[in-house]
C-alpha cells in the first residue's frame, strides 16, 4: 500500500517515530489506562471490613444509654414524690387527747415482751433440768442393764442395783434443789407481769385499738398506692426485659444459624480432627494401659485367686525359737513385715488410679500373688519353728535316754568292777554273738591295746578258746582266734589277758 513503509523501525529514523507514538498514547489514553488499572485491583476482605468498621455509628449505643438514664431519672423522681407524699399525711392529734395512746401501747408492749422473755427463760430452765434428770436416769438404766451380764451373784446384783438407784435419786434431787429457786423466782415474775398487764383499763385499751385501726387504715391506703406504683414499674421493667430477652433470642438464633453454617462447611474437617483426636487419645491410653493378651500372660491374668487369700492379713507372730537357733531375729521379722505392708500400701495407691485394659487384673493378680507368697513364707516360717522345736524335743529326749543309759552302764561297770575285784579275774565276755567283734569287759586297772591275746575260761580249769583284741574306743572288742571243739564262747566267760604278749 501507499503508507506501508512510512513508519518502519528497521529503517533509519524510525526510533523517533516510535517515541512520538508512545507519548501520544500517554497523553490521550491516560484516563482510560488509570480506570482500567483501578478495575484490575483485587478485592481485599480485610480492607472492606476496615471500611465497614469506620462506617459504624455511635448514635445507637448513645441512644440506648440515654434511654436507660431517662428511665432511671423517672424512677428516682417518682420514688421521691411518693416518699414526700407519704410524709405529708396529716394526723389529727385531737383524737388522742383523752388517752396517751403511745405510752399505753409502749407500756403494754414492754410488759408483754417481758412476760414472753420470762416464760421463755422458765421453759429453758425446766427443759435443762429435765435433760439432766433424763441423763441420770439413762445412766442408771444403762448400769443396771450391765449388771445382768456381770458375774455377780443375785444378792450382790440386787444390792448394787439398789445402790445405783439411790445414787441416781440423789443426783436428781440435787438437780431439783439447784434449779428450784430460779424456777420459783421466774414463776413469781411471770405472775407479777400478768397482774400488771391485767391492771390496764379495758376501755382505754379499746380506744387505743380504735385509734390504732385508724392508723392502720392510713397505712393500708399508703401501701395500696405504693403497690400500684410498684406494679406499674414492674410492668415497665417486665416489658423492657421481654424486649431484651427477645433480642437475646434473636441473637442466639443468629449465632446458632451461623455455627450450623460453619459446621456444615467444615464438617469433614471437624470429623477428621475428631477421628485423629480419638486415635491420639486411644494411643495415649494404650501406652499407659496396655493389653497383655499373650499366651504366657493371659492365663496368669485370668487365674482365680487362691482359696482363703482375702482373709489373710499378714504373717503370724515371731517364733523366739528361731532366734535361739540363730535362724532369724525379731528385727529380720519386722523388716519382712514392714516390706509387706509397704508393698500393700503402694499397691492400694496404684489400684486407686482408674487404669483400663489389662492393668486392673494385673494389679489384682499382684495383690493375690503377693499375699499368697507371704502366706506360703509364713507357713514355711511356722513349719521351720515347729521343726526346730520338735528337734529340740527329740534331742532333749535323746539326751535323757543317753543319760539314763550311761547311768545304767555306770551301774553295770560298777557291778563288774566289784565282781572282778572280788573274783580276781581280768575280764569277762559280755556279748559273744559276733565272732569278729566280741564285746569284752576288762578290769580298768589293766591296759589293753589292739593285738593283745586273751584266754577264755568257763571255769577256772575249763579252757574255751582264744581271742585277740581289735579295739578299745567306746569299749573293748575282740576277734575269736580259736575255740575248743564242741564248745562256744558264752556271756560272762572269764577272760585271762596275756599282758606281755601280742603280735
Amino acid at each position: 500500500m501507499d503508507n506501508d513503509r512510512k513508519v518502519n523501525p528497521s529503517e533509519p529514523g524510525s526510533e523517533r517515530s516510535t517515541d512520538i507514538v508512545e507519548r501520544s498514547k500517554m497523553v490521550f489514553l491516560r484516563e482510560i489506562v488509570n480506570e482500567f488499572k483501578r478495575r484490575q485491583q483485587q478485592y481485599d476482605l480485610e480492607t472492606e471490613f476496615a471500611k465497614t468498621k469506620r462506617n459504624r455509628s455511635v448514635v445507637i449505643p448513645l441512644a440506648v444509654v440515654g434511654l436507660i438514664l431517662i428511665f432511671g431519672v423517672v424512677v428516682a423522681g417518682v420514688t421521691r414524690y411518693i416518699q414526700s407524699s407519704s410524709l405529708a399525711i396529716t394526723v389529727d392529734i385531737d383524737d388522742f387527747a383523752d388517752v396517751n395512746l403511745r405510752d399505753i401501747l409502749d407500756e403494754a408492749q414492754r410488759l408483754q415482751n417481758q412476760l414472753e422473755v420470762a416464760q421463755r427463760e422458765l421453759r429453758d430452765l425446766q427443759e435443762q433440768r429435765d435433760v439432766q434428770i433424763r441423763q441420770f436416769e439413762r445412766a442408771r438404766d444403762r448400769e443396771i442393764g450391765l449388771l445382768a451380764e456381770s458375774p455377780l451373784g443375785s444378792a450382790a446384783r440386787t444390792a448394787r442395783e439398789q445402790e445405783l438407784r439411790n445414787e441416781a435419786e440423789q443426783q436428781i434431787a440435787a438437780v431439783r434443789v439447784e434449779t428450784e429457786p430460779a424456777i420459783q423466782e421466774l414463776q413469781e415474775r411471770i405472775a407479777d407481769l400478768q397482774d400488771r398487764i391485767a391492771q390496764y383499763d379495758s376501755r382505754q385499751l379499746e380506744q387505743a385499738r380504735e385509734q390504732e385501726e385508724i392508723l392502720n387504715n392510713q397505712q393500708r391506703l399508703f401501701e395500696l398506692e405504693m403497690a400500684e406504683v410498684r406494679d406499674r414499674y414492674e410492668r415497665q421493667i417486665e416489658r423492657l426485659t421481654s424486649d431484651y430477652e427477645r433480642e437475646i433470642s434473636e441473637l442466639e438464633q443468629f449465632q446458632a444459624e451461623f455455627e450450623r453454617t460453619i459446621r456444615m462447611r467444615h464438617s469433614e474437617e471437624l470429623a477428621r480432627l475428631r477421628a485423629r483426636h480419638a486415635d491420639e487419645i486411644a494411643a495415649l491410653t494404650l501406652s499407659f494401659n496396655p493389653r497383655m493378651d499373650g499366651e504366657a500372660l493371659q492365663p496368669l491374668l485370668d487365674a482365680a485367686p487362691p482359696a482363703g487369700i482375702t482373709a489373710f492379713t499378714g504373717p503370724g507372730p515371731f517364733r523366739p525359737v528361731l532366734q535361739e537357733e540363730g535362724a532369724a531375729s525379731p528385727g529380720d521379722y519386722r523388716a519382712v513385715q514392714r516390706q509387706y505392708e509397704d508393698f500393700l500400701l503402694l499397691l492400694d495407691r496404684m489400684r486407686a488410679i482408674p487404669f483400663q485394659n489389662s492393668v486392673p487384673p494385673l494389679l489384682e493378680q499382684l495383690d493375690f500373688r503377693a499375699r499368697d507368697l507371704v502366706r506360703q513364707y509364713d507357713r514355711i516360717w511356722r513349719a521351720l519353728g515347729d521343726s526346730v522345736q520338735e528337734r529340740d524335743g527329740i534331742i532333749a529326749r535323746r539326751d535323757e535316754t543317753i543319760e539314763n543309759q550311761q547311768l545304767a552302764i555306770d551301774r553295770y561297770n560298777f557291778s563288774l568292777n566289784e565282781l572282778s575285784r572280788f573274783q580276781g579275774d581280768t575280764g569277762y565276755v559280755i556279748d559273744p554273738r559276733d565272732p569278729e567283734a566280741v564285746v569284752v569287759y576288762v578290769n580298768p586297772i589293766l591296759t589293753v591295746v589292739p593285738g593283745m591275746v586273751g584266754y577264755v575260761f568257763r571255769r577256772d580249769d575249763e579252757f574255751v578258746g582264744t581271742i585277740r583284741f581289735t579295739g578299745g574306743a567306746g569299749g573293748f572288742t575282740a576277734r575269736v582266734e580259736e575255740t575248743v571243739e564242741e564248745l562256744e564262747i558264752r556271756a560272762f566267760d572269764k577272760v585271762l589277758i596275756e599282758v606281755q604278749g601280742g603280735e
